[in-house]
């Protein structure tokens, strides 16, 4: 709800700052005291489009400033936080503030929260805190989008689980029909792009690399280039250890022959000698079977000429196709899957074409479920409309609600108008094009009024202007009875010139002209019974209108104090 508006420089207003509570509160005042600046104050708080001609003047910008409550958990506090800006919790609620600058010269700025936002944000958001009915603020009623939002919002569960079927039939063909509009976008790009692809295809299948094969091949050619130097090195090594027969004996057979003289001795330390001597034999035989088993190893019986060929080739592809061997081969696997689905391009359009054939289908059965049930909800719907109507000086007016089918769009395939005669004698015509704009604000209220029962949702403030004109008498307190009981289910703020209408009010704020620029004040007890026969009579001073006014307070609200 609005909790709080602070306003400096607009039109006749030099400066005022305005409490707001709950319940039904009434702006009264008289004609070109600037009660609709209160409205404008407002309308720029929510987005409005700024008029820099409402500068006061001799000021250089309006400033308007507004803290509107919300309880914790609200979606309008993931809006505020999305857009940087800082709320203040206490006690499960939270405050939001809005400030606005309009300045004689140059663009308006918006601030949320202390952070400066587009103007789009604020309407967002104000979207979902406030709705205003007024002379110049009825499009929510007049446009077809709103008609079909309000019928929608008066079926409860029935007509948000038959839109729920819907959005996710009409998400499904708006993707089978995308992807075939894709592929026949494409299908020239898809004929050149798949014989790029089979010469890749190709190319990779020609050569058949193996991932990691050019790193191996390396290696083994590095071995193959010096196992000339290996195998004599080994042979050397070899030839030392075993030696070549009697004509060159090697260090085992000379070591041998060393454990054999030591054999027998009866000299002290001469078993010790020969114990070692047998050691290091056993040792430079087992080091002879090392080597020997190196130099046989070196017959690989791989082909050097044949490795450096296939090298060659592995380079050759890498140079052609512009990327790494083992890139290659990844890139060929990827172009075989690709492939898969282009083997038969008339299959795939067939396949396609029939995928949203299915989607059509199924968009219309659920269509038709939601017709059905926005057809069930416009006869209740208006009855209940008219059934308040009754009661806002309007009984022998009333509204009818036409679902005509379409095609299918976002929101349905159904094309909703809100009929209105003022006559039971008149005929019925559009809404949007016929009614008044004080007919429309007592529509709006009667709609807002059924709305309250069966839509949770609604927002939390509204503002009705100019909902009492050419009214007077028991009908003027009918809209004010009316306006009490919605400000049950929300906060109501009312522009009105009737007492009939203000005496409803939980609070009553007056805008009256001073000396030098508008006042804004709010009234009670006896101030209030001043007012009220005020606007009854023109004069305060009357006895008479002043007994007439406590008569109002205490048949509408019970006290004369509230």
């Amino acid at each position: 709800m609005i909790s709080e508006v602070s306003i400096e420089n607009l039109g006749v207003i030099d400066k005022a700052a305005i409490s707001f509570a709950p319940g039904l509160t009434a702006i009264t005042g008289e004609t070109g005291a600037g009660k609709t600046m209160l409205l404008t104050s407002l309308g720029l708080l929510l987005g409005r489009t700024a008029d820099a001609t409402k500068v006061r003047r001799g000021a250089d910008r309006i400033l308007v400033e507004g803290i509107f409550t919300v309880p914790d958990g609200s979606a309008v506090l993931d809006l505020v936080r999305d857009s940087g800006a800082d709320v203040d919790s206490d006690g499960g609620r939270s405050d939001v503030t809005v400030l606005r600058q309009v300045p004689a010269e140059g663009r308006s700025r918006c601030f949320l929260g202390g952070r400066t936002v587009p103007r789009a944000t604020l309407e967002n958001l104000g979207r979902q805190l406030v709705t205003i009915h007024g002379q110049s603020e009825q499009m929510r009623l007049r446009s077809s989008s709103a008609q079909l939002q309000a019928l929608d919002s008066a079926g409860g569960e029935p007509a948000r689980a038959a839109l729920e079927e819907y959005g996710s039939a009409w998400n499904a063909y708006r993707q089978a029909l995308a992807d075939l509009e894709d592929f026949r976008a494409h299908a020239r790009d898809i004929a050149t792009r798949r014989l790029a692809l089979t010469a890749l295809v190709e190319a990779v299948d020609e050569i058949e690399p193996v991932a990691g094969e050019e790193d191996d091949l390396r290696a083994r050619i590095e071995r193959l280039d010096s196992i000339e130097e290996t195998r004599s090195g080994l042979s050397q090594a070899l030839g030392a250890l075993s030696g070549d027969g009697e004509m060159m004996p090697g260090a085992v057979d000379l070591v041998g022959r060393a454990v054999a003289g030591l054999a027998g001795l009866k000299e002290p330390g001469a078993d010790e000698a020969r114990s070692r001597a047998v050691a290091v034999e056993a040792e430079l035989k087992d080091l002879t079977a090392i080597v020997a088993g190196l130099l046989g190893g070196l017959e690989t019986g791989e082909n050097l000429n044949e490795l450096h060929a296939r090298r060659a080739k592995l380079r050759s592809l890498s140079r052609k196709l512009g990327m790494s061997v083992d890139e290659a081969i990844e890139e060929a696997d990827r172009a075989r899957e690709i492939l898969s689905a282009y083997d038969d391009p008339q299959a795939r359009a067939e396949q396609l074409e029939e995928a949203v054939a299915d989607a059509v289908r199924e968009l219309r059965t659920c269509g038709a479920v939601l017709h059905d049930v926005r057809t069930t909800i416009a006869q209740s719907f208006s009855q209940a409309v008219n059934a308040e109507l009754a009661q806002l000086a309007l009984g022998r007016a009333e509204i009818s609600i036409d679902v005509a089918s379409s095609e299918p769009r976002a929101d349905g395939m159904d094309r909703v108008t809100f009929m209105f005669r003022p006559d039971v004698r008149a005929a019925s015509v559009p809404l949007s094009t016929s009614a008044s704009g004080g007919e429309l604000s007592r529509i709006m209220l009667a709609i807002e009024l059924v709305l309250a029962k069966t839509a949770p949702s609604i927002p939390p403030t509204f503002v009705f202007d100019e909902i009492d004109a050419g009214v007077g008498g028991e009908a003027a307190k009918a809209i004010g009875a009316r306006l009490a009981a919605l400000a049950a289910h929300a906060q109501v703020i009312v522009v009105t010139h009737l007492a009939q209408v203000a005496s409803w009010a939980d609070r009553q704020i007056v805008v009256a002209r001073g000396d030098t620029a508008t006042e804004v004040r709010t009234v009670a007890d006896s101030d209030r019974v001043t007012e009220l026969a005020r606007m009854l009579s023109g004069s305060a001073d009357l006895d008479s209108a002043r007994r007439h006014a406590e008569d109002l307070l205490s048949a509408s609200c019970g006290t004369i104090g509230k």
